[in-house]
């Protein structure tokens, strides 16, 4: 069998995996996104976009649904770590007071600065460690609902969670 029609089929594979589990995965990314419907398309889109490019590297056929949800959590780490990223970058910049008071613009720098310091700190985590971090501190999810949608054991949360603390208080 060539190349091109092993390839052909497995892209035939990924169409009825699709199709078999399609609604599976767009509950499980829905899950991670809190309910955020635009964000689960865009990550469903991206996910189905890396499973395609990515078909060659699937090595199991009978594991193309794990490997289909692995590609979907690690979109999603992606598509979080962007959009907090660029929340940072894009904070509004108070006009109403700024001529006028010159106590707050040092209020304001300090604000700023820490911000682009806890951005930069947590973007230098491993993926997993960010990635638990934007769930528990910016979407307010705790550990028990944090492992049940990372498929993890409770106390690996945990752990991961104390590494990454550990890690950024020495970087501070």
């Amino acid at each position: 069998m060539g190349t091109t029609e092993k390839e052909g089929l497995r892209i035939q594979l990924l169409e009825r995996a699709c199709t078999v589990y399609g609604r599976e995965l767009q509950r499980f990314i829905y899950a991670l996104t809190r309910n955020d419907s635009f964000a689960m398309e865009e990550i469903y889109q991206n996910t189905m976009l890396s499973a395609l490019k990515g078909i060659r590297g699937l090595r199991d056929d009978k594991k193309i649904k794990d490997w289909i949800f692995a590609i979907a959590r690690e979109e999603a780490k992606r598509y979080y770590a962007a959009t907090t990223a660029d929340k940072v970058r894009r904070q509004p910049v108070p006009s109403d007071d700024f001529e006028t008071e010159t106590y707050g613009i040092t209020d304001f720098t300090q604000s700023v600065e820490d911000r682009v310091s806890v951005a930069a700190l947590i973007s230098s985590l491993k993926t997993e460690e960010r990635q638990l971090y934007i769930l528990h501190y910016y979407y307010g999810y705790p550990f028990k609902k944090i492992s049940q949608m990372l498929n993890m054991n409770y106390n690996t949360v945990r752990s991961i969670h104390g590494r990454g603390m550990a890690k950024m208080r020495k970087r501070l």
